[in-house]
């Protein structure tokens, strides 16, 4: 997730891209939809509202897909190295986020399975310890008896 510099910088120079291309929260939720994402008209609308740069956004959620459709991240180069870098760097830190959510799914999935694993052993156990115990139980009652037919 970017710092609180980034998010600030991001949102500056998207406001400083709707202003340039005069672009509503309306037309900008249009070219989500049409992009195959999904931010609600309130959620772009606080993106671009004053003072919005030192606010707080779900960058996957909000920030990302609005980047991706305004300074076309995704699209094709426009000649600027700067920005070309930039754009590169992203694309580097969404893989690596992308490969480290399926690493943590993968973990948890791991866990999970381990986890199953040992309560089936422990309820294995369990079960053992019962059968012992019963058994423990019936040789006490037969000393018992076995003491009590003692002169």
């Amino acid at each position: 997730m970017p710092t609180n510099l980034h998010t600030h910088d991001l949102i500056l120079r998207l406001k400083k891209i709707q202003a340039e291309q005069n672009l509503t929260p309306q037309k900008i939720e249009e070219m989500l939809d049409a992009a195959g994402y999904h931010v609600s008209l309130n959620s772009i609308r606080k993106v671009f509202s004053d003072g919005s740069e030192d606010l707080h956004f779900r960058f996957h959620d909000t920030l990302q897909p609005i980047s991706r459709v305004l300074l076309g991240i995704y699209g094709d180069d426009k000649g600027d190295s700067e920005v070309d870098a930039l754009h590169a760097a992203i694309r580097v830190k969404d893989e690596l986020i992308e490969k480290l959510e399926r690493e943590i799914l993968e973990m948890r999935t791991e866990s999970h399975r381990k986890n199953d694993f040992l309560m089936k052993q422990i309820a294995l156990k369990d079960e053992r310890i019962d059968k012992l115990m019963a058994r423990v139980d019936v040789l006490i009652k037969q000393i018992e008896a076995l003491v009590a037919k003692l002169p």
